[in-house]
Order: C-alpha cells, then structure tokens, then sequence
C-alpha cells in the first residue's frame, strides 16, 4: 500500500524490495506511477492495473514523482501489459472515474499555453500534434454521457484518449499537447495544504480557473465539466475559501520559483478580488 510518491520515500522501498523479475501495479494513479518508479529503478518488467481511471498515469512511461513539493517526471518504462477489467473500475466511485476526463480536457487550456508561448517565446510548436489534441478534446465531448454514466464504451473512450494523449506527448517530446497552466493548479494546491487529492478533480478546478484568464470562458467549461461529471468544484473535495484563494494566488510564484514552461501565468497580474470573484461563481 503506496503512500505517496515522495522521491525519498520511494527510494526507501526500493531498497526494501526483494529481488524480483516483474513489479504489478494495482490500483490509482499513486500505485501505478509507483510501480513505473519501482520497475525503472530496479530494470524488471511491468505490468498495469488500474482499478480506477482518474488520471492517465498508466499510459505514460515516467512516474510523477514529488520532491520538496513539486513534480518531476522520471524514469521511462513501457509496460509489459496493461490490464483494463471493466467489473473492477465500474465498482469504484463513478466521482473516480469520471476524474479521468481531468487529464484529457485539459488540454484545451494546455493547447492555449502552448500556442501562446510560440508566440512570445519561440517556443517550437507543431499545428498537426495541436490539431490531433482537439480531436481528443472532440472526441471527448461527443462521449460525455457515456463517461458520466461509467459505461463500458465510456471506460474505452477515456483509456483510448489517455494513450493518444501520451502518444501526441511522446510525438511533441514535451508534454505541451496536454499539461498546461491548469496542472500548476493542482501542484500549488498540493503544495501549500500537503494534501493529497484526486488529481483530475483538482485538475478541473485548474481549467476553470486558467480558462477565466485564457479567453473568459470559464461558463462553457463548467457546462462541459458537468456534462461529464467531472467534481471540480473545490467544495467537492473539500478546500476551504482560503485555501482556493492562497492557492490561486501561489499560482504563478510556483510556476516561476520551479522554472515551469510559460504559461498565461507570466502573462498576468491576479489580484486577491480576481481569486475571490472566481471562489464565489464556484460556490454558487
């Protein structure tokens, strides 16, 4: 039983760790970015099996490791197989699964970013990876229903868009074409309380708030969100005011202090009323 994905931690256990020729994940996203820690570390072989789909960490090759409070992706493992039992994942929480949705929506805020920093940096950008993620935000969309409901062609649509995700990062060599701004979000917030949270939920959270700075369409992405039944209202996975308000406003300190990609972020000033005005439409 994992209890968190700290470096130091992690490396505790690897030393525990018999010797052994496979490592099998099971479980969310804590025990599979464990296990690709565990399998990379030791050479062995993999396998995946995600009991719940709330983020894409079983079709990506690094895991999401913390170190002093912030995220870096290490190690690159493909796994042996990946185990998908539609029973095990239907009887979870649908609140687990539909979390999922987190890390594919997200890239219409990442596909912002992305193009916002060609613009002002340099930074390379590919209009056929860019085009192939609103496909899967299309994609996405045009199954909300199904995800909603935890359906069997809901559970395939949302491993299928996890893999093309990856796949598009892995054509892109960064993680542009799906992790933007909205991510910083999540890695403030974990930052600041400690906490562990769903990641996809908190993920949302950070869509709507980003989306507000993006292009002010923060209503429509709200609509989209419920359609799906992504809880990414803070009060659905209890986060005070104060909380939601501190983390919106360390935002853009944790992006500079940790030398994150560029971002609407570097772009914009938010005053404490900004956090406040977005706390109370998420409150209402």
């Amino acid at each position: 039983m994992i209890e968190g994905l700290e470096h130091d931690y992690l490396d505790r256990l690897v030393g525990e760790l018999p010797k052994v020729d496979t490592i099998v994940g099971i479980g969310g996203g804590v025990a599979n970015d464990a296990a690709k820690y565990f399998a990379w570390k030791r050479g062995c072989s993999l396998i995946l099996v995600p009991t719940i789909v709330s983020v894409n960490a079983y079709a990506t090759p690094a895991a999401a490791v913390r170190e002093n409070g912030a995220v870096h992706y290490l190690g690159k493992v493909v796994p042996k197989k990946v185990v998908i039992d539609y029973k095990a994942i239907q009887s979870a929480p649908k609140r687990l699964n539909t979390a999922g949705t987190g890390d594919i929506y997200s890239c219409r805020t990442a596909l912002f970013d992305w193009k916002l920093s060609h613009e002002k940096t340099g930074e390379s950008y590919d209009e056929k990876i860019a085009a192939g993620s609103q496909r899967i935000l299309d994609t996405l969309v045009s199954n909300a229903n199904e995800i909603k409901n935890v359906s069997e062609k809901g559970i395939r649509t949302l491993v299928e868009l996890h893999a093309e995700t990856n796949r598009l990062q892995i054509l892109a060599g960064k993680p542009r074409p799906e992790e933007g701004s909205e991510h910083i979000f999540f890695y403030a917030l974990e930052e600041l309380t400690r906490r562990n949270f769903v990641h996809g939920e908190v993920v949302g959270t950070g869509i709507y708030v980003v989306s507000h700075f993006q292009t002010k369409e923060e209503g429509i992405v709200s609509k989209v969100m419920d359609s799906m039944g992504l809880m990414f209202r803070p009060r659905d996975y209890g986060i005070s005011c104060d909380e939601f308000v501190k983390t919106v406003l360390h935002m853009k300190q944790y992006s500079q202090q940790n030398k994150m990609f560029y971002s609407i972020l570097d772009t914009i000033e938010i005053s404490r009323q900004d956090a406040e005005k977005l706390w109370d439409k998420l409150s209402a």
